[in-house]
């Protein structure tokens, strides 16, 4: 209904008469070309019918005057044969022409009794078509048999009989005379037909006896049931379109039955001969006929296009002109061919922001009126030059505030309007009020300078928590190590495993905590390598199966031997978070911690028969602070940041995290880890290698005491003589009264700020020698690495399982065992 009124009324009303106009000259168009190749087709056809109806009558009466020439013959062959008298055929005008090649008289039983002519047909012929015709039915005119091909010329024959009867009427035999096919051709192919058009004499029961085209081949044929025939049934005479069956061509067919004799005169003419040339034409008129269409809508579509271009133009013209009239910022425009390019446009904003009405800006120069409304032609310098060379340029000007206020900061920004041939025509100019931006710019200054200092606090109450919380870990570690060394008790040496295996989940738990803190600023990189999985599923357990316990849930792990490669400690603390999500939610059951293998990945999954996640929420409750069920906000269930952890160090280590769940009945979260190779094992473990060959010393310095034995004993049971020091100044001391060290283990925070790189770094230089160190810390920042590849040590970060240690101890002193080795 809209569309209707749109068309009726405004634009639209006036497009209604042209395109009416258009659509009625298609029309006609159309209707004329489509109209004349009609009558053409009508007039080829009717001439075509005309054509063969002539042709065919033609065929016809050259068949009935053969047909009565040779039926004389045959009935003064009778008369003579009747009287016994004999007869000089050729004396007869049909042989004298060639119509007939040899007569032929036979009795009752098909026995030839007599013959005359050069084409005589030999033996019996009782099993013939015209001998059973004339035997069977008794007709009274003239028989033609079915075409057969001479025994000494091989030419095509027609046969024609008639009866010979006794007196008393019975069938005596017949004679026959052959008429050569040829005769027939001979006189078709002069009717003028086309090459591919089609004359031919039919029996009435189908058979054909003579054809223009393939005529010794098609001699002989039935047509009886084709569509001709029947056509032929319902009518002796008439036209008809079909398919030849005898050669596939599409004709149109004119056929005429003989009053006379039994016989029927067919013409066609090949409607490829009679359409071809008019198809032709009719595929050129009708391509000219759509090109033509094709083009006027093409021209109609591109005028209706342009008009509403224009339209649309024109509306957007006037709600620019109303937008810039009513835009915050100041506008301008200045026409730059006139001498001291006077302003030819204002909006009301300008007004406002300049503090000039638009009658003191209109016709004054654009450069004039902005000194005189900021006071500052030294700010606008680089609008002239931009002006100059044609390009853009953005100032800020400052402006006495209308009052006590402060004074008012605007940003100019123009650009120069230059024609084709790269003249300056014109002046565009925005001025916008940037007062507010610059105050909320150096609030966000201020904020940022303090935001900063956060931060500085922030890491150093992160470096003194990793320090502090990791030297009691180290502590016990070490001395856990100087124990199990001492201790022979099988069931004590369970509990030591027990309890080592419980401070490696410690560890583990310790450096989660304290580096999860650092993922938002991108503190923490990954250290990927292949390990044995088996070592930190059974981490997990032990640090998460006395919870399960307590609860009465049953804790189970499927064994797992497959290596894995990936950071062990943020998988470690991928799978933690796991299993202490499934232990907080899960109130009796069990929870099930198993492997599968998925191509090249191994996936670890994590099932439990806790309250469940509906479907809705399972992408929310991997956002911080996001819990299921705990809508009281309970502290015993966590805080809601174990499974926004797991997304982020997945997301970081690039393993796939998924769950399904079922509320009610449980839920499976699953890890897809990238399976690896197991690595080739050494032929003798440094950590577990014996005690060393050769006197070796090791110099330790720490300044918490409980870490300092642990190490000096630890050192002392693994067989090396320890010197241990508890500040750079004591280490020096013992490095010259002691026997040389020959390691250096230093804690990287030592008393009086001094710091573990310059103690070793000193005991260096106080021996004249390159010394190995280890550097010992709980310090995770990337400046320690850096030290230690400045410095030529190595780093380990607190709590150092002692295997660790062990291994990094016999690869630091590898090199001088190598030498003494060689020396002895």
């Amino acid at each position: 209904m809209k569309r209707a009124l749109w068309l009726f009324s405004g634009f639209g009303g006036r497009l209604v008469l042209p395109a009416l106009a258009v659509v009625l000259a298609i029309a006609a168009l159309w209707w004329i070309l489509l109209d004349r190749l009609e009558r053409e087709e009508r007039l080829l056809d009717l001439t075509v019918h005309e054509k063969t109806a002539v042709v065919a009558r033609l065929v016809e009466e050259h068949a009935i005057s053969t047909f009565r020439r040779v039926d004389d013959l045959l009935l003064d062959l009778i008369a003579n044969t009747e009287r016994n008298r004999a007869m000089r055929l050729d004396t007869r005008r049909a042989f004298e022409e060639g119509l007939v090649v040899g007569v032929r008289v036979y009795d009752s039983a098909g026995l030839l009794t007599m013959g005359g002519g050069r084409a005589t047909f030999q033996g019996s012929v009782a099993d013939r078509d015209e001998f059973r015709i004339a035997r069977d039915s008794a007709p009274r005119g003239l028989v033609i048999g079915i075409p057969y091909a001479s025994s000494e010329t091989q030419d095509v024959l027609i046969p024609v009989s008639r009866r010979l009867e006794n007196g008393d009427g019975t069938f005596a035999g017949i004679a026959v005379a052959d008429i050569p096919v040829e005769s027939f051709v001979r006189y078709y192919r002069v009717l003028g037909l086309p090459p591919d058009g089609a004359a031919a004499l039919l029996r009435t029961d189908g058979v054909i006896i003579a054809r223009n085209v393939s005529s010794n081949s098609m001699s002989g044929r039935g047509t009886a049931n084709s569509e001709l025939w029947q056509a032929v049934k319902q009518n002796p005479i008439g036209h008809l379109r079909m398919v030849s069956p005898v050669d596939g061509v599409e004709r149109i067919l004119a056929f005429r039955s003989a009053p006379d004799y039994p016989v029927i005169a067919i013409v066609g003419e090949s409607v490829e001969t009679v359409f071809g040339p008019w198809r032709d034409n009719a595929r050129l008129y009708i391509g000219w006929a759509v090109a033509t269409t094709v083009v006027i809508l093409l021209f109609i579509i591109a005028f209706i296009v342009e008009l509403q271009w224009r339209r649309h133009t024109d509306r957007a013209l006037r709600v620019r002109n109303r937008a810039l009239a009513w835009s915050n910022d100041g506008i301008m425009i200045a026409d730059a061919t006139q001498p001291g390019m006077p302003i030819v446009y204002v909006n009301p904003a300008l007004e406002k922001l300049l503090g000039t009405p638009m009658s003191g800006l209109m016709g004054s120069g654009a450069l004039t009126a902005l000194e005189r409304a900021t006071n500052d032609r030294a700010a606008l310098q680089p609008l002239r030059d931009a002006i100059v060379v044609g390009r853009d340029a953005r100032v800020e000007l400052a402006r006495a505030g209308d009052g006590p206020e402060d004074p008012r900061c605007l940003e100019l920004s123009a650009s120069p309007v230059r024609d084709h041939d790269n003249r300056l025509v014109s002046l565009i100019a925005t001025v916008r009020d940037i007062t507010e931006h610059k105050r909320a710019q150096a609030a966000m200054a201020d904020a940022r300078r303090e935001a900063d200092r956060a931060n500085v606090a922030k890491s150093k109450f992160l470096a003194a928590a990793s320090h502090d919380l990791r030297q009691p870990v180290q502590s016990l570690m070490l001395l856990m190590e100087v124990l199990s060394g001492r201790v022979t008790d099988g069931m004590t040496r369970n509990v030591l495993g027990t309890m080592e295996r419980a401070l490696g989940a410690l560890k583990m738990l310790l450096d989660g905590l304290l580096d999860v803190s650092r993922l938002e600023a991108g503190a923490v990189v990954p250290e990927v390598e292949v390990f044995a999985l088996s070592e930190v599923m059974d981490r997990v357990a032990a640090n998460s199966r006395s919870v399960a316990v307590q609860k009465g849930l049953i804790l189970h792990i499927v064994p797992c031997r497959a290596h894995v490669r990936s950071d062990p400690m943020l998988l470690g603390r991928i799978l933690q978070n796991l299993v202490e999500n499934a232990l907080r939610y899960t109130d009796r059951g069990r929870i099930l911690i198993g492997c599968r293998r998925r191509g090249g990945n191994l996936r670890i999954e994590v099932w439990d028969t806790g309250i469940g996640i509906p479907v809705d929420q399972q992408d929310d409750i991997f956002q911080e602070f996001v819990q299921v069920g705990n809508a009281s906000r309970n502290r015993d269930q966590g805080l809601g940041l174990g499974l926004a952890v797991v997304r982020r160090l997945s997301v970081m280590l690039g393993h796939s995290v998924t769950v399904r769940s079922m509320p009610g009945q449980g839920s499976v979260f699953s890890v897809e880890v990238p399976l690896a190779a197991p690595l080739p094992a050494k032929a003798l473990s440094p950590a577990s290698a014996p005690r060393p060959a050769f006197a070796t010393t090791v110099l330790v310095i720490e300044d918490d005491g409980i870490v300092r034995e642990g190490l000096r004993a630890m050192l002392a049971e693994w067989g090396y003589t320890v010197l241990a020091a508890e500040s750079c100044a004591e280490a020096l001391d013992l490095a010259h009264r002691g026997p040389p060290p020959d390691l250096i283990v230093a804690d990287y925070r030592l008393r009086d700020g001094r710091t573990g790189t310059e103690a070793i770094r000193e005991v260096r230089l106080a021996l004249g020698r390159i010394l190995p160190g280890i550097l010992v810390t709980g310090d995770t920042a990337p400046a320690r690495a850096q030290e230690a590849e400045a410095g030529n040590f190595r780093v380990m970060h607190k709590p150092v399982i002692a295997a660790d240690l062990r291994r990094a101890v016999a690869e630091a002193l590898e090199p001088l065992l190598r030498e003494r080795q060689t020396v002895a």
